[in-house]
């Protein structure tokens, strides 16, 4: 029995004459669109199932936008001073930026936990980096959307901004682009970090540049010129500029300011003090995206380069 058996090892482990080695044509069972549909169904459900999360994020969005709508209340109307209006550019400022770190918050969490699954099936050769990073981008988009809607118009409506087509619309469109991009710098600030831990402290060093940059405390034409490619490539001046320029840059009241005379107008107020110009708003409009675009791409680029596994 045992020769036997030995004997038929032997004749199992050679190959016979004309065999060819097993051959795969492509490393994953699925092409990259099947992998994609894939992880987006996987990541929907788990966003569906994940109210620890979502219900948080939206809870928090709306407590936000009832607080600063109530502490500005209606003060989108009141325009005849440079008070008021520096009192409205508050409005706005503190209107996506809280909203914006929150996301950027609650989400990193929630990606390092996936993060952790993802290493897991991709050894297993389940589907590969970019399909995977693509549904994470893409998964957070209409949760974000949900989240500007009602946000923007509690807000709107309580500021008392312009009711009119275009300028709620281009409200709309920077506030969403604002939060999508401050959760894609948090989806990103996880994956070149070890844990979501060390992802807090580094995404936290950034936020006072953000704001030190914003052209809200200091304006752009203020800046030091040594320090004004800061404020270019600075986000949430991008979104400020937007805000701004969108809500007030094309209106020709006058108001008060102290040492000026005659009264200037809302519009060459806002050029000559904050540098911001309404036929600016299609580039604005295409930075914003470029930097939501800029965070998904550096995150799918990380998950797929950097490896923080420990065994």
């Amino acid at each position: 029995m045992s020769r036997r058996n030995k004997a038929l090892v032997n004749e199992l482990s050679t190959p016979p004459p004309g065999a060819k080695d097993l051959y795969f044509a492509t490393q994953y069972s699925q092409n990259t669109l099947g992998q994609f549909k894939s992880c987006f169904w996987k990541q929907w459900w788990t966003y569906w199932r994940s109210p620890d999360y979502n219900l948080v994020r939206y809870f928090f969005t709306l407590i936000t936008a009832l607080l600063v709508g109530s502490i500005f209340w209606q003060v989108g109307t009141e325009r005849s001073s440079a008070s008021d209006l520096t009192m409205i550019i508050g409005a706005m400022y503190a209107a996506v930026v809280f909203v914006g770190i929150n996301n950027c918050s609650t989400v990193q969490p929630v990606i390092a936990i996936e993060r952790t699954v993802f290493y897991r099936e991709r050894a297993a050769g389940m589907y590969s980096a970019l399909p995977y990073a693509l549904a994470q981008v893409l998964c957070e988009i209409p949760y974000v959307f949900g989240e500007t809607v009602y946000y923007t118009l509690i807000v709107y409506a309580m500021v008392g901004f312009q009711w009119t087509v275009a300028k709620y619309f281009w409200f709309f469109f920077v506030s969403f682009f604002t939060f999508l991009y401050f959760t894609y710098y948090g989806m990103m600030t996880v994956s070149i970090t070890p844990n979501h831990q060390i992802s807090s402290i580094f995404a936290a060093a950034f936020y006072s540049v953000f704001n030190l940059f914003s052209g809200f405390f200091i304006p752009r034409p203020r800046i030091p010129g040594w320090w004004i490619w800061y404020y270019w490539i600075c986000p949430v001046a991008w979104t400020i500029y937007g805000l701004i320029a969108s809500q007030y840059g094309d209106l020709e009241d006058k108001i008060s300011v102290p040492g000026v005379s005659p009264d200037p107008t809302i519009k060459s107020y806002i050029k000559d003090q904050y540098g911001y110009d309404s036929d600016f708003m299609g580039p604005v409009a295409a930075v914003l995206v470029g930097f939501g675009v800029f965070f998904a791409v550096l995150f799918a680029y990380c998950i797929r380069t950097l490896n923080f596994q420990t065994r």
